[in-house]
Order: structure tokens, then sequence, then C-alpha cells
């Protein structure tokens, strides 16, 4: 009797080590798996798509330069239209004109009196605005490039709301002359926004 009761106590102690074991082991297995899984997780996020000169690809397809390229010539542009308004503001005439191009002086018609039809068409106090919308036109030719924006905003003064329209030339390896403001139109919301982008400042046919 004394040796059956010492065989059950062995085995009672056999099957809770074994449990304890088994249950470890189960344990450790899980942990393993898990972590595995998470390594292919990261690696997979870490592996980022490139464009064909190696710039890394976002998940809408836009190089990140590009992105970034995008919000300098916003914020050009912006700053752009913060200094036309200030000159407008001071009836800066000399300021407005020097604000664009060498050669867009040289083929704008009329100017002076564009500058001096802005400072009479604004009417009230600007106190705020909001860009509507821009886009930016880059092209390379025999390793020069030409780069031009167009930057819409809304202008907000006390006594109405107008549309800015700016076209600059923000770069261009070939002609120096050409960088600067090309095309300024500034109408009244009220109004039919008129198609052009001449040289100069926009004035409505007499």
């Amino acid at each position: 009797m004394k040796q059956d009761g010492v065989l059950i106590q062995l085995t009672i102690w056999q099957h809770l080590l074994f449990n304890k074991w088994g249950c470890l082991f189960v344990s450790k297995w899980i942990l393993c798996l898990t972590l595995v899984l998470m390594i292919m997780l990261l690696c997979s996020c870490s592996l980022e798509a490139k464009s064909e000169n190696g710039e890394k690809i976002d998940s809408l397809g836009e190089s990140r330069i590009e992105m970034l390229n995008k919000v300098d010539d916003g914020e050009i542009a912006a700053a752009r239209l913060e200094q036309i308004i200030e000159a407008i503001k001071g009836q800066e005439k000399d300021t407005i004109k020097n604000m664009f191009s060498i050669q867009a002086q040289n083929e704008a018609k009329d100017l002076d009196e564009g500058i001096d039809y802005l400072f009479a068409l604004i009417e009230g106090n600007i106190k705020s605005w909001d860009r509507i919308g821009g886009s930016v036109d880059e092209s390379t030719n025999d390793g020069h490039t030409i780069k031009k924006s167009r930057y819409r905003f809304n202008v907000y003064t006390d006594k109405g709301q107008y549309l800015f329209s700016i076209l600059e030339y923000t770069k261009d390896d070939q002609n120096s002359k050409n960088i600067g403001v090309y095309c300024l139109k500034i109408i009244n919301v009220d109004g039919e926004e008129p198609i052009f982008s001449n040289a100069g400042i926009y004035m409505p046919e007499k």
C-alpha cells in the first residue's frame, strides 16, 4: 500500500510538471510567433517606393521633393501677394513696378497706367485673404529649367471682395530678366473673370 501511495504521488507530480512546462512551452511559442510577425510587418513598412531618380514616393505617387516644391511655390506666391497688398495700401507705384520682371516691363503696355488702375479699383481697407487655387509649370530643355507659377487669391476689404491672379516666373536658367511677376490680374468678384495672361496688369477695355 505504501508503494501504491508513493506511485500515486509521483503520478500527480508528473501531471503537474507536465501541465506547467507544457503551458510554458506553448506561451513561449506564441510569443516567438508574435515577435516574428511584428518584425515582418515593420520590415514591410520600411520599404519605400522610389522614383526613377531615386526619390522616395509617398502613397499618392508624389515624391517628397515634389511635395516640398509645391509648398515652397505656394509660400512664394503668398509672400508675393503680401508684397502687392502692402504696396497697394501705401500707394507705392515703383514698388509694384519693380515686382515685375524686366522682360514683363519691356513687353507690357501702359504698366504705369495699370498700376494707377489698381489703386483706384481697390476700395476700402484690405483686411484678409485666402488662396483659392494654384499651379506650377516646369520645363527643362538641354539642362535649362523654366518654372512659372499661377496662383489665385480672394482678397477681402471692409467694402468688398476681389480676385487676385498672379503669374510669376520663379526660375529661368537661360534668361534672368524673365524672373519676376509677368502678369497681374485683379478684378471685383462681382464681375466676370476675363481671360488674360499678357505681360503687365489687366485693365478692362475702354
